[in-house]
């Protein structure tokens, strides 16, 4: 399997660089890889897969983060490095989706966790939501903002504010609104939504875009397939069980 490393500038991953470097510079230079090697936290390797996602190759992660959620613990380096690029080693993956933005026409680009609106918790923005389906037909709110949830990152932002952990294979998003005068949290159709609002920033997977005021648009729909693999899926399972039950007695 070849494998091509993304160096980040992450100083807690300074050391590790320096032993790809050193031990695999070819890794740096793979020009037809067969899967993306990331060091990091949950951060870096949503921030990895946000540049380059439209490459449509899975994704490997060294847990050197503070949450790790996305990513594989290991402290072998170079026995698990040779054991992946020999074939010796099987990966499990898991597949999801990321939601694709259009504004004025034009792709802005593709969230891996979520699409966040708004600015700022004091912020107050107006807010009009419709879907595709119908679940939701110009439904007004005002407040912080609004967050919309793929399956991935339905155990981010999305859980942290109130909303639901969706099943990883399903074909749903989440959405939930921010400090807001009406209730907002619901599960729709990982379909088509359509959002209007008065000023608020987009924010895709923490990455700031655009800004939506009263002329434009923001469409959100299904995007780009992403996979993601494990030394041991099972683990990350585990751990997204540990999530769901981190506010029960």
């Amino acid at each position: 399997m070849r494998i091509r490393y993304i160096l980040n500038n992450d100083k807690r991953v300074s050391t590790f660089n320096t032993f790809i470097k050193t031990e695999y510079p070819t890794l740096l230079t793979e020009k037809k890889p067969d899967i993306f090697l990331i060091a990091g936290g949950d951060g870096t390797m949503l921030r990895a897969i946000h540049d380059t996602i439209d490459e449509k190759i899975p994704y490997l992660g060294k847990a050197m983060g503070t949450f790790n959620f996305l990513l594989n613990s290991f402290d072998n380096d170079k026995d698990v490095i040779d054991k992946i690029l020999n074939d010796e080693i099987k990966l499990h993956t898991f597949k999801s989706h990321a939601i694709k933005a259009m504004f004025n026409g034009k792709k802005i680009g593709e969230a891996v966790n979520d699409v966040i609106l708004g600015e700022k918790i004091t912020g107050y923005h107006s807010f009009s939501l419709s879907t595709k389906n119908g679940d939701l037909r110009n439904f007004e709110l005002k407040g912080s903002g609004i967050c919309i949830s793929t399956p991935i990152g339905s155990t981010a932002f999305n859980f942290n504010n109130g909303g639901r952990i969706l099943p990883l294979d399903s074909d749903l998003l989440s959405i939930t609104g921010i400090v807001c005068n009406r209730f907002l949290n619901d599960i729709i159709q990982f379909d088509e939504v359509r959002i209007k609002s008065n000023g608020a920033k987009i924010y895709l997977s923490n990455v700031e875009s655009e800004i939506l005021n009263e002329k434009n648009e923001l469409i959100l729909t299904k995007g780009s397939e992403i996979e993601i693999a494990f030394l041991n899926k099972q683990e990350f399972l585990e751990r997204r069980i540990e999530i769901g039950h981190r506010y029960r007695k």
